[in-house]
């Protein structure tokens, strides 16, 4: 096989759940191209950084620093009218946006880039929450009270986190912490349900 080919196939394999058949696709998907969509394509990954940065409060995407030496914060944290008193953490910035998209929520959000899996490597330290523990502390210097809500996905790794900040805050003055209702879907049938969602639906039954 051409070498060029098998090298930009594991480039593309260095991505997040990308397999080498799936990468394989992608190369060959770009070849049908032409070259102006190419470059176009090229030259956004060239100026990734320089176009796209994270906020420096919660770690969303945000727009790129106004100059070299400033911080340039989303769209949600530069919004004054959003409650500063609670703080919704979650673990990828797709999450956010998708609690974003409801229109539901009108406070701040935590982003920790991931979640505890020793298995994968991720432990605390890898995550944003230092920084989460640093924000909720000048929250709670500044409004008395913070309502932390974890959102962390409802998996093994999610779990794990959830615990992990429950333990990390739940002795914190100032800090309430609630969790997103979990539990059966609308139109789903018992008889079908796993423990799982059944042990998360009676846990948070109202």
């Amino acid at each position: 096989m051409n070498p060029n080919f098998k090298r930009i196939v594991k480039l593309f394999q260095k991505l997040p759940g990308v397999g080498p058949r799936q990468a394989a696709r992608f190369v060959l998907a770009l070849m049908e191209k032409p070259d102006a969509e190419l470059q176009d394509l090229g030259k956004a990954i060239q100026n990734l950084r320089k176009e796209i940065s994270f906020c420096p409060d919660c770690f969303n995407i945000s727009d790129p620093p106004a100059d070299e030496a400033g911080n340039h914060l989303c769209m949600v944290c530069s919004n004054s009218k959003r409650d500063q008193g609670k703080i919704l953490v979650v673990e990828k910035v797709t999450d956010l946006d998708s609690v974003e998209k409801t229109g539901l929520y009108n406070g701040l959000y935590h982003v920790l880039g991931g979640a505890i899996n020793p298995l994968d490597g991720a432990m605390p330290d890898n995550l944003k929450i230092k920084e989460l523990a640093s924000r909720v502390g000048d929250m709670v210097k500044k409004n008395n009270q913070v309502e932390l809500i974890i959102a962390t996905n409802p998996n093994t790794p999610g779990e794990t986190t959830s615990l992990y900040l429950k333990d990390l805050f739940q002795n914190k003055k100032g800090v309430s912490i609630t969790r997103l209702g979990r539990g059966l879907a609308s139109g789903s049938n018992l008889e079908y349900t796993d423990e799982l969602t059944l042990k998360h639906a009676l846990e948070y039954r109202k």
